[in-house]
């Protein structure tokens, strides 16, 4: 932070390289990526080496339809004119160059097929083959296989439609090669819900092993998980070329429908994690329609009533309550600003449904379309959002707990601080005004030397903490009413070692903290201590804290002076510029007192509070050393201390003492009423035959029956107050 101002040419040079290293890299994987997009798509194959043909014959025209007695020449692809039930026969002649090795191929939409060859049954896919009761079956490929005795014969397609009447196309090709084009038709959608199944999974697993570490919206990104698992799964039962990773194909007529209708129930349990439980009972609801319709299509199903593929238009009609929940609760959460603890959910929620009724419509329309291409994009876009929204509640949460560690820090500094002047009899409220003094120059001077507000505040905090090191220097020699002797000037010195040592262990937490409490009392000239550093090898945070510390020391009173005057101070840090001073830094700070940007926060040399009133705890202080400096004796200055140390806590919280200063010598007879005074009052001997008494938190009527009683009992007091 602090060494920004020794920046030279070679880092500079550095940064550059950098730079030009970071996006150079980028630039070349981008290029990267264009050449691969290219790759793939440009068709311009000029020189390129043939990889040769996977097309197949067409034979999909000149076929005959049979169908009551009837028959019809038409073309494949075609709507047949067939309701549910109806028996169809296609007919037609196998070429004559057909030979080993060869196979037809023809999807079901649904439907039943025999395949016969001569008369002769050669392959069949219905109902009546499963081992398993089911009307509507999955749709698949029935590829025949062919030998050269096949050729020039009939070849029959015996069709039972069932639901849709699509009579589809007809290939014929070698092997396997007729799977060719359905694969390349329909592998991006297949490929993109394999890896969309295996991100849910490693979500969901990912969450098990680690949420007791890491992660608090734990139930909405396990909930996420499974129900891209789920779509992933009904993507897959319904790919076109699943008879060529799925065994048993035909099964997926189950699975395709329990992954469906799930979808809605994983999307409502997700919404109601992300919108934080608010609506639960209505997503409740919601629930147990879609779930509970989903049992009762089970048990139509296998009790024969009527089929999964019957229900289903059920089961889109049941989602409905899910997204109407999700809606309302969205729109009401924009109307109470809720909406911005999840808004990059929300809108990715709100893409996955726009993109599901799009899946819906286009199942409707046109039933003979590759399914899930657009809920697979609704939910790539929703798990997109939904990684967004980790990384913007991470960084909100990393925000918050450094605001807060930084609050605990800066508290725990202030305490620190208190503690320091508390101990000292003679320069109460000093550390907090120098944090004051070193911030406002601090800001004067940020724009010239590279300071980020963080920065600023930093050297705030620093200043409150920079005479720590006098917590080990001794009562005797830190609160000596006289000059001090080179023995003990000696060990004074050494509370910015002491203070370097004994805060090593929050430098990581405060940059820079080492240096403002070990070279605060370097000087420019190179005369300082503790290591006689000069220039601006002294630290910049040192640089500003010695010019607020010295301004401090000569505006605030001294047990062996009073405050200087305001021109006193002003040609005393022109005087020392160059020699204790940074000769900029002491120019700017004498601008800033010119301008009465700077003034002292003290008034008549007492410390006053943010309204420029005269703390209660500051006036005891300034009584304290006026009467030091009088000669006074006082019984127990340290003692004295501390309360207006502990004054100094209350008032910061909003508490206050009423202080009294009481006789006590031997002309008071009677006995001092003990019943006055709580656990939380304070009565300490002031000198001989007065003791100061801190009332605590008292109000009028309260301070009015003390005092009464206190006369009453022929005591004699001052109230004391500003």
């Amino acid at each position: 932070m602090f060494d920004k101002v020794k920046a030279n040419e070679n880092s500079k040079l550095f940064r550059f390289l950098g730079k030009y290293i970071r996006w150079g890299s980028l630039i070349v994987l981008c290029v990267t990526i264009v050449i691969v997009i290219i790759a793939v798509f440009d068709g311009n194959t000029t020189g390129e080496a043939d990889m040769g043909s996977f097309e197949t014959a067409d034979f999909s025209s000149g076929w005959t339809l049979y169908r009551d007695g009837e028959a019809e020449e038409l073309d494949l692809p075609a709507q047949a004119d067939a309701k549910d039930g109806d028996k169809l026969v296609l007919s037609k002649t196998l070429p004559e160059n057909v030979t080993d090795g060869m196979s037809l191929m023809i999807r079901s939409s649904m439907q039943d097929i025999r395949v016969f060859i001569d008369g002769a049954l050669r392959d069949e896919y219905s109902s009546d083959t499963l081992p398993f009761d089911m009307y509507n079956l999955p749709s698949a490929y029935i590829v025949t296989q062919l030998t050269h005795d096949d050729a020039g014969k009939t070849v029959e397609y015996h069709i039972t439609i069932k639901n849709n009447p699509t009579l589809n196309s007809v290939s014929l090709g070698y092997g396997n090669n007729g799977w060719y084009g359905q694969i390349r038709s329909n592998i991006v959608v297949t490929i993109i819900a394999i890896i969309t199944m295996v991100m849910g999974l490693l979500l969901i697993f990912g969450i098990l092993i680690t949420y007791r570490r890491s992660l608090t919206d734990v139930a909405a990104l396990l909930f996420l998980g499974t129900l891209v698992v789920d779509i992933s799964l009904w993507i897959l039962s319904e790919s076109r070329i699943r008879q060529l990773f799925l065994q048993r194909a035909s099964l997926s007529g189950y699975f395709a429908y329990f992954t469906v209708e799930m979808i809605a129930v994983f999307a409502s349990l997700y919404f109601d994690a992300v919108q934080h439980r608010t609506y639960h009972k209505r997503f409740l609801v919601a629930q147990t329609i879609v779930f509970t319709q989903f049992i009762l299509n089970l048990i139509l199903h296998f009790t024969g009533v009527c089929d999964l593929y019957s229900t289903l238009v059920f089961s889109h009609i049941m989602s409905a309550p899910v997204a109407i929940v999700f809606v309302i609760g969205t729109i009401t959460d924009i109307r109470t600003g809720r909406i911005k603890k999840y808004i990059y959910n929300a809108c990715g929620m709100g893409f996955f449904l726009i993109f599901t009724l799009c899946e819906l419509a286009a199942f409707w329309v046109n039933r003979s379309q590759p399914l899930g291409i657009y809920i697979c994009i609704g939910l790539i876009l929703m798990m997109f959002c939904a990684v967004v929204q980790v990384i913007a509640d991470n960084k909100r949460a990393r925000e918050e707990h450094e605001q807060r560690r930084t609050a605990m820090t800066v508290s725990t500094i202030e305490t620190i601080a208190g503690a320091i002047d508390a101990r000292d009899e003679y320069t109460g409220g000093h550390s907090e005004r120098v944090g004051l003094y070193a911030e406002r120059l601090a800001q004067e001077i940020a724009d010239d030397y590279g300071l980020t507000p963080e920065d600023v505040f930093r050297i705030h905090y620093i200043g409150l903490v920079h005479d720590i090191g006098k917590i080990g220097v001794a009562d005797n020699v830190l609160n000596k009413a006289g000059k001090l002797t080179p023995e003990e000037f000696s060990l004074m010195k050494k509370h910015t070692e002491i203070g370097y040592e004994v805060m090593q262990s929050l430098d990581e937490e405060v940059e820079g903290l080492l240096d403002g409490i070990r070279y605060h009392h370097e000087r420019y000239d190179g005369t300082g201590y503790p290591d006689g550093l000069s220039g601006e090898d002294i630290p910049l945070l040192a640089r500003i804290l010695a010019i607020a510390d010295s301004y401090d020391a000569m505006t605030s009173n001294r047990v062996y002076r009073k405050r200087l005057s305001d021109e006193r101070v002003r040609n005393e840090l022109l005087a020392c510029s160059g020699t204790q001073f940074d000769p900029n830094l002491a120019k700017i700070f004498v601008g800033l007192i010119d301008s009465g940007d700077i003034k002292p926060s003290t008034i008549m040399g007492v410390s006053s509070d943010d309204g420029g009133r005269v703390r209660g705890s500051a006036l005891l202080e300034k009584k304290l050393q006026a009467d030091l400096l009088n000669g006074v004796k006082i019984s127990f200055p340290s003692h004295v201390r501390m309360l207006c140390y502990l004054m100094k806590l209350m008032e910061k919280k909003g508490k206050a003492y009423r202080v009294l200063f009481v006789r006590t010598g031997t002309g008071n007879k009677n006995t001092f009423p003990g019943q006055l005074l709580s656990d939380h009052d304070v009565n300490i001997q002031y000198q001989a035959g007065v003791n100061v008494i801190a009332f605590y938190d008292r109000d009028e009527t309260e301070f009015l029956t003390i005092t009464k009683a206190l006369k009453a009992g022929g005591w004699e007091f001052e109230v004391f107050e500003e």
